[in-house]
């Protein structure tokens, strides 16, 4: 599935293999999003170019007080910078360890979504609004190329995988 701008997403080595990680499903789908795997991302060849790139603009989504939304990343959008996403994979606890032992993210603009109720209900949420990978990486897409119908696989996928562990958990097989 065509899409403009390319996801990086970082996702720590104990998610790698975890059965209801939805990072995979999110990077087999778009053409342009690749998981970068990794604790500790100073020097990276993944990521140290891509955040030295004159003609590069990244963003890290992550929900914060600072963060932009994306209405005005297009806005305050330089000429001729291309925009890149950056996310970050894991549990809650995870994630914000990942981003405070990269100096390089924690510099990263913000952005967000917006509030939204995550829908992720095999997974222990910390609050109401946390999505899952594949929820945020839907979003993202839908709000930043305006075309949620597009993007509308990936969140089959998200509702198959929900489904399935939740039949699953009930003792019924597919």
């Amino acid at each position: 599935m065509p899409h403009l701008a390319p996801l990086h997403i970082l996702q720590p080595p104990g998610e790698v293999a975890h059965p209801k990680g939805t990072a995979a499903l999110l990077a087999a789908s778009p053409r342009h999003a690749r998981i970068h795997v990794g604790a500790h991302f100073a020097g990276a060849a993944c990521l140290t170019p891509l955040l030295a790139a004159p003609k590069v603009r990244s963003y890290l989504l992550l929900p914060a007080g600072d963060a932009l939304t994306l209405a005005q990343v297009r806005e305050g959008r330089e000429h001729a910078k291309e925009v890149h996403f950056i996310l970050l994979d894991g549990t809650w606890r995870k994630a914000y360890r990942m981003l405070h032992s990269n100096p390089a993210l924690l510099g990263l603009p913000r952005i967000t979504l917006g509030t939204m109720a995550g829908q992720y209900s095999i997974r222990k949420k910390p609050f109401p609004e946390a999505l899952s990978t594949l929820e945020a990486g839907y979003h993202l897409l839908s709000q930043w190329e305006g075309e949620p119908e597009r993007f509308a696989p990936l969140m089959n996928l998200f509702t198959q995988l929900n489904r399935q562990w939740h039949d699953f958990a009930q003792g019924r097989r597919a």
